[in-house]
């Protein structure tokens, strides 16, 4: 039987994202990053790991752990809408090369907690697991 065991793995804890349709505000004919968006970016950036960069460069698995505010906890939510942002900041944080090179990603809803968190982890599948795409119809 074989095992999976990624080559590289990276686990975090960032902070909560907004929601993708507070990220991008339309001004004066042009479409940019809400200040919301900006300075959620500057508070994920400093939230990663310090030091020397080597970002990930295979196939990426990534698993996240969506844990809502407190002040989220009996309202309803969307986890769904949230990843992009963090996606395009750690591309931009050099954490991995482009966020394409993600083959599966895996978002759960986690206990809401104080200010909210996600709880990430990054994972490079080894060479022999990558999927080739599917083509052509089902049979």
């Amino acid at each position: 039987m074989t095992r999976y065991n990624p080559t590289r793995s990276l686990s975090l804890v960032l902070p909560w994202p907004p929601s993708v349709n507070r990220i991008w505000r339309a001004l004066l004919g042009r479409v940019v990053l809400s200040e919301v968006a900006r300075k959620y970016t500057i508070k994920l950036a400093n939230a990663l790991p310090t030091g020397p960069v080597d970002p990930l460069r295979g196939r990426l698995v990534v698993t996240m752990c969506m844990r809502p505010p407190a002040t989220l906890k009996n309202r309803a939510h969307d986890i769904a809408n949230r990843e992009k942002i963090l996606c395009d900041t750690l591309t931009k944080q050099r954490v991995w090369v482009d966020d394409s090179q993600i083959d599966l990603m895996i978002i759960a809803r986690g206990a809401p907690c104080d200010e909210g968190r996600v709880e990430m982890l990054i994972q490079e599948m080894p060479e022999c697991l990558h999927v080739p795409p599917l083509t052509g119809s089902p049979s």
